[in-house]
């Protein structure tokens, strides 16, 4: 029987994709206050985004072979809204400053919180989602709002696998807002260390 080489796939790329990250977060400076700007947001089209560029190609293919104004109109208003959502997407992280306040200790095997704080300068920024870089931890991010001139927390839990002194693992931050056409995103490794103690026994 033949085996089906669909997992055999899914390894390879996982594997892949893992030491792409492992090789760019080690370029990365461990810092605990990280600063948002252009040289370190990054930015590209989602899937929805992708399908909708698509639209637009066939739309202007029929406006050019029907010769439709109005589908010229249509296409052209649409492709300058995509546009515009690029910018408002990228707008929603840069300026903005994350802050890693100390962890507290805590036990091996027990979720340890983490408390960012996250500063506009003067916009509010919307849907800013935070969450671990490690593939395996995504889909647990969490998302806030932040108000113009001011700040808000977001809270995370890293589990120590073990006792002694952790670094904390790589973080990621991210926005689809306001269309969710575009992604942006940076990648930031806290210098925070975290303690964790020997975990208490169980009485019988």
């Amino acid at each position: 029987r033949l085996l089906d080489p669909r997992p055999q796939r899914r390894r390879l790329m996982f594997g892949l994709r893992q030491r792409v990250q492992a090789w760019f977060e080690s370029r990365l400076v461990r810092t605990d206050t990280w600063l948002l700007t252009q040289r370190n947001i990054y930015i590209l089209p989602t899937r929805a985004g992708l399908a909708f560029a698509a639209v637009l190609v066939v739309m202007l293919l029929a406006s050019i072979n029907y010769q439709l104004s109005l589908g010229y109109v249509l296409t052209f208003l649409l492709a300058g809204a995509g546009f515009v959502s690029m910018h408002m997407t990228h707008n929603t992280l840069r300026g903005m400053t994350l802050h890693l306040k100390t962890p507290p200790s805590g036990f091996a095997g027990e979720p340890m919180p983490l408390e960012i704080e996250l500063a506009s300068p003067s916009r509010t920024q919307h849907g800013v989602g935070l969450g671990f870089a490690d593939a395996l931890q995504r889909g647990h991010e969490v998302f806030v709002d932040v108000p113009g001139g001011g700040q808000t927390s977001a809270h995370l839990a890293f589990v120590p696998p073990q006792r002694g002194l952790h670094t904390l693992p790589t973080l990621h931050v991210e926005t689809r807002y306001p269309l969710g056409l575009f992604r942006a995103w940076t990648v930031w490794k806290p210098a925070a260390r975290a303690l964790a103690w020997p975990r208490p026994e169980t009485p019988l």
